[in-house]
């Protein structure tokens, strides 16, 4: 690399490092009464946002492990072909949909820190699966992703009824209609990924076959 191209690449590196701690530590804010209390008041700000931002913090947090530490033998062993890592990521989000699971967060500060935490580990787990995981792993995880989102939006959404005791019935309708569009963007998402990838992904099996024949 030219020396005017290694020195144009400096800022953009700063800039990354600098939006990765930003995302890595915003779940300290979160931590905060008056923020907690304001995001959680409201179901879509719950599910739509601090969901999301307390998942994309571990997901830099295990990035940052990986590029500094790197991954051991025992981490290659659980994670390989991604497969324990989506199974628990997509788990853990199944059981924070649960609209009593929501409730018991709203009202025991114990859950809801049980509920961070365990988002937080699903946003590192998700990243070690997405970059592990060959391309029919991911269609398989994501095809799940998006049926349970899609089910649990048209659910939210169709519901005459709360189905929490803490959100009112508009909250979970404007819920349901983000969780759709979730649904759409992991779809979406997972074209561009796929388009990314050598034979779309799929070349990662052959290879591993390889691997264990020798």
């Amino acid at each position: 690399m030219k020396p005017a191209a290694r020195l144009s690449a400096v800022p953009l590196r700063l800039h990354r490092a600098w939006a990765e701690r930003g995302v890595l530590f915003l779940p300290l804010v979160l931590l905060l009464a008056p923020v907690r209390n304001g995001v959680e008041s409201t179901m879509a700000l719950q599910m739509l946002v601090e969901f999301p931002l307390v998942m994309a913090s571990g997901w830099v947090a295990s990035r940052i492990v990986a590029r500094r530490l790197g991954d051991g033998r025992v981490v290659e062993a659980v994670m390989r072909m991604g497969l324990a890592p989506l199974v628990g990521a997509t788990l853990c989000l199944m059981f924070w949909m649960v609209p009593l699971a929501l409730d018991l967060a709203r009202l025991d500060a114990g859950i809801n820190a049980a509920k961070l935490g365990s988002l937080f580990v699903a946003g590192g787990a998700l990243e070690h699966g997405l970059r592990r995981a060959p391309g029919g792993g991911l269609v398989f995880f994501a095809g799940n992703m998006v049926w349970m989102l899609a089910t649990v939006g048209l659910l939210f959404h169709d519901t005459p009824s709360r189905l929490c005791a803490n959100y009112l019935l508009d909250d979970q309708r404007l819920t349901g209609v983000g969780l759709l569009g979730y649904a759409v963007a992991v779809a979406a998402g997972l074209v561009l990924h796929l388009r990314r990838l050598p034979g779309f992904g799929f070349t990662f099996l052959a290879q591993e076959r390889d691997r264990d024949g020798q």
